[in-house]
């Protein structure tokens, strides 16, 4: 019984620590801070997804469908439902069904794919100036200046909508 505890213990540990970026979308209000750092993360996984991976870069077998150039995504993404999971930590349901679908995401022979696209994050979320210009309850927008690499500056304005205790963003490409 006692080693049974320590796993449990343990594993609660674990993922009290690991939880990242999740722990920083729960709270009942949300500061500028935890905006400019959902934000970020949201970033990350838009690229990710639209990459194919998010740990390690795998040899992507391209195929023609109707007339489109796809490949398919690695195998940590290959089924909607594990990029689905994946998004789901900082995306509404619907700014992730809207996504894949602006995104021309398909499922090929039983395994997602996406068309083939050039493309990459040039934005410095993380170092993000943010002002709150709408707040309910429930809802906040946010207009964001982000610097780029090269030193220039964009303004995006990004809308996160509260689900139980977990700020979302609900706009896939809000973020690109």
């Amino acid at each position: 019984m006692k080693k049974f505890k320590l796993v449990l213990m343990t594993m609660a540990l674990f993922f009290t620590m690991t939880a990242g970026a999740t722990a920083a979308t729960t709270s009942a209000t949300l500061s500028n801070n935890q905006a400019i750092k959902i934000a970020a993360d949201a970033n990350t996984r838009y690229w990710n997804t639209l990459h194919g991976y998010k740990q390690k870069a795998c040899t992507q077998k391209a195929f023609t469908y109707k007339g489109t150039y796809y490949s398919y995504v690695c195998s940590e993404f290959d089924t909607k439902q594990k990029v689905t999971s994946y998004l789901s930590g900082v995306y509404t349901n619907s700014a992730i069904n809207a996504g894949l679908t602006k995104y021309g995401f398909i499922t090929h022979n039983g395994k997602l794919a996406r068309p083939v696209g050039d493309g990459g994050n040039m934005l410095e979320w993380n170092k993000a100036k943010v002002k709150l210009t709408y707040q309910r309850s429930d809802v906040r927008s946010y207009e964001f200046t982000v610097p780029d690499v090269e030193g220039g500056t964009v303004k995006r304005t990004v809308t996160f909508y509260k689900s139980g205790a977990t700020w979302k963003v609900n706009k896939f490409d809000a973020v690109q």
